[in-house]
């Protein structure tokens, strides 16, 4: 595997990949998704069934955060004629979903993904909590949806960091709560 260089800072544990790095995980990945599909779960008994489940929900979770830095990327560093048009309309075009869905995840990434400044330097997402909840798989679209709604209806006047205290809590209480249980205690939160 070719090596990784890490980063400093907030992105520590983000690092420079190798192009073979980066087909090995995917090859890797592809593979342990095709032996699943494979698996007969007749042998384990409904706790295990349900313990299965759970890390499924993990790795389901997992997978907006490593798209998120493509997206970004992708808006950052790639130009119309490259994508053939707008990155939402080419998203949706290239993986087959719909533009509203394209444009979802073009907008959750520039809240929950890697940013940067003009200067090229690394920055914290704008979501920070609310991004790191999701790369440890404590929370999913459900709770990230309920989050950025949040944080989108908060008036102009709110300090940075009210906002980011506020968003903190929801995100803890996002891997307490189902997302239903997370829009009621938000609503309460917001009156």
């Amino acid at each position: 595997m070719g090596a990784s260089v890490c980063g400093a800072g907030y992105y520590s544990n983000m690092c420079s990949s190798s192009r073979e790095e980066i087909v090995e995980v995917l090859d890797a990945l592809e593979a342990g998704y095709k032996r699943a599909l494979d698996l007969s779960f007749d042998v384990l008994t409904t706790p295990e069934r349900l313990a299965v489940l759970e890390r499924w929900e993990r790795f389901r979770r997992w997978q907006p955060a490593v798209e998120h830095t493509l997206i970004n990327q992708l808006a950052e560093q790639a130009d119309p004629t490259e994508l053939g048009g707008k990155l939402a309309p080419a998203l949706a075009n290239r993986l087959l979903i719909s533009r509203a869905e394209a444009s979802r995840r073009v907008h959750e990434a520039a809240d929950l993904g890697e940013r940067r400044a003009l200067t090229g330097q690394p920055l914290p997402p704008v979501l920070e909590a609310t991004a790191a909840a999701q790369r440890g798989g404590e929370l999913g679209a459900g709770h990230v949806a309920v989050i950025r709604s949040f944080w989108q209806r908060l008036p102009d006047f709110v300090d940075i960091e009210t906002r980011a205290t506020a968003e903190a809590q929801l995100a803890r209480l996002a891997g307490e709560h189902r997302p239903d249980e997370l829009a009621r205690s938000e609503e309460h939160t917001s009156e």
